[in-house]
């Protein structure tokens, strides 16, 4: 991704007929609100046009754009998106020593863990990862803390993006059902031979009770109507299964830190910002019998990083983690051992 911007459509105005009021927050419906942040542009992908505000609800707490996208004209946000890449080459060739590396020890605790039977592989990320908590926990969230599937048990991602985390569980013995409202991500998709479909989860309204698992990872946040959102995938669960759950908490240190530069805002794709207590009342109210939430943080210094570029006003994905991100992250995870409710991202398992 290149740092110029100039040539970035971020400047120009959202069309107006495109833009979609909301008046009451999307969550609780209350009128109660304050302005959090104004004047926010796209300054994590540079893509999107339009200025935008965010406000926060005074009753339930959670974030909002108003104006924000209309369902209609969306897609202009996502124009040179991170979907529209293709899944991880796993080839040495392709790497660094150092990425090779890195990679090779992160498949060799993915397949001790889960299964798989990723390439390249060192057993020596086992250790490794049982050594590190924060590592494990980052490789356990990015395999969605799933369990080792039984025979014909089948797993349903809701906005797969580039496909990865599909082809892992694959690989894993899941067998694998995704959906997207991106045809790029789609096509791509087919072509490797995955079971997907394009739209939203609305696109497996004909598969009631079909699935033991659903999973969502950052993708609450980007959806105009998350309650109908949720109520679609409780009917799609078989009872007793789950659905897995991430997105970027409102009221997590990372936002209190960096404010309108805090990676997890990205106007205008993420329309809705939650907080623990708000998204697990809107869970329970759909159905789900059992929440248990993931309160680890172990993103916090990956978010500083890119925190930090967006004040500087330069591309977040050409900026690396340093030593000083680290340290953040190592003081972020031990404050949230007293205030879980702070983590960068809400993950959480919800049973059927």
């Amino acid at each position: 991704m290149q740092d110029d911007t100039s040539t970035k459509p971020i400047d120009e105005p959202w069309p107006v007929e495109g833009l979609q009021s909301v008046p009451d927050c999307p969550v609780c419906g209350s009128s109660q609100r304050t302005l959090l942040h104004d004047r926010l542009k796209d300054r994590v992908f540079f893509c999107a046009p339009g200025t935008w505000s965010l406000y926060e609800c005074g009753d339930c707490g959670c974030a909002y754009l108003d104006p924000r996208p209309s369902p209609d004209t969306i897609y202009l946000a996502y124009r040179e998106y991170y979907t529209h890449a293709s899944p991880k080459n796993d080839g040495s060739d392709a790497m660094r020593f150092s990425q090779w590396l890195k990679r090779s020890m992160a498949n060799g605790y993915r397949n001790w863990k889960y299964g798989t039977n990723l390439k390249p592989a060192n057993p020596l990320g086992i250790p490794l990862a049982l050594a590190f908590p924060a590592a494990r926990q980052m490789l356990d969230q990015s395999f969605r803390n799933l369990h080792r599937p039984g025979p014909g048990e089948r797993l349903l991602d809701v906005g797969f993006g580039s496909g990865e985390f599909l082809e892992y569980a694959k690989t894993a013995g899941w067998e694998v059902a995704g959906v997207d409202p991106d045809p790029v991500s789609v096509e791509s998709a087919v072509q490797r031979g995955l079971n997907v479909r394009h739209g939203g989860v609305e696109a497996y309204a004909d598969m009631a009770e079909s699935f033991d698992v659903i999973t969502m990872s950052h993708v609450i946040e980007h959806v105009h109507d998350p309650h109908e959102t949720l109520k679609t995938i409780y009917r799609l669960l078989k009872p007793g299964g789950f659905l897995w759950l991430s997105t970027p908490n409102i009221q997590s240190l990372g936002h209190k830190y960096y404010g309108r530069n805090w990676r997890g805002l990205e106007p205008p794709r993420h329309l809705i910002l939650f907080n623990w207590n708000a998204l697990i009342e809107q869970i329970q109210k759909v159905g789900f019998n059992s929440v248990q939430k993931n309160e680890t943080n172990p993103n916090f210094a990956d978010l500083a990083a890119k925190s930090e570029a967006i004040a500087r006003g330069i591309d977040p994905y050409s900026s690396s983690k340093r030593f000083r991100h680290s340290l953040k992250g190592a003081l972020a995870n031990f404050r949230t051992r007293f205030h879980p409710y702070q983590t960068e991202f809400i993950t959480l398992k919800a049973y059927k």
